[in-house]
């Protein structure tokens, strides 16, 4: 999935977390399927609790800030007294830069619509927290940086990891966007951010 443009090597780093990220986000959407509820239910959002998202981050020369406003689903896939899988679904404006001297294309935007689905355990009023997701995504430009994509069409998927209260997150979260291979060249954008969350 990771193929890149003629002009250099394949750059095969952020392999692991990319295949770890799209398979926790297929997983997390095909347990919420056959549970038969959010994100594949058509239960309305909880607009009552709403979560505003920064996220800002870089690979190598690509700089990246994001901003998304979710809102919850109403009903926790799994929940007992320990831990729960609940989740939002995330619009989300991207702009990337890059800071190389000449770029084919030098910035640029990203918007999309994520699921996300989150991890967490209750351990208190601070709950450490694993997030999962992925969603269509759309660029304004076909080319990111010296990176040809083939299409403006992607995917971008999440894996994340912080601690939340009932008032904010804090955390990691490393964001890849491809094409799934619907047209080839597919290089992987990789951006790995400090997320931060205010809940409200």
């Amino acid at each position: 999935m990771l193929s890149t443009s003629n002009s250099r090597a394949a750059d095969t780093s952020n392999d692991m977390m990319m295949n770890l990220t799209i398979l926790g986000a297929i997983g997390s959407l095909g347990y919420a399927c056959y549970e038969g509820k959010g994100p594949c239910s058509l239960d309305p959002l909880n607009t009552d609790r709403l979560t505003l998202s920064l996220d800002v981050g870089a690979d190598n020369s690509t700089h990246n800030e994001r901003i998304a406003l979710g809102a919850d689903w109403h009903e926790a896939l799994f929940e007992n007294k320990h831990f729960e899988i609940n989740g939002r679904w995330e619009v989300n404006i991207n702009r990337w830069h890059s800071s190389k001297k000449h770029p084919v294309n030098k910035s640029g935007y990203i918007v999309g619509l994520t699921p996300v689905f989150n991890y967490t355990w209750k351990t208190g009023s601070v709950k450490p927290f694993l997030e999962l997701g992925g969603g269509p995504q759309y660029l304004s430009d076909v080319t990111i940086e010296n990176e040809f994509k083939s299409t403006q069409f992607q995917f971008g998927s999440i894996l994340g990891l912080g601690i939340q209260t009932n008032r904010f997150e804090i955390g990691y979260r490393y964001l890849h966007i491809s094409n799934a291979n619907i047209e080839l060249p597919n290089p992987g954008t990789d951006f790995h951010n400090l997320h931060l969350g205010l809940k409200f």
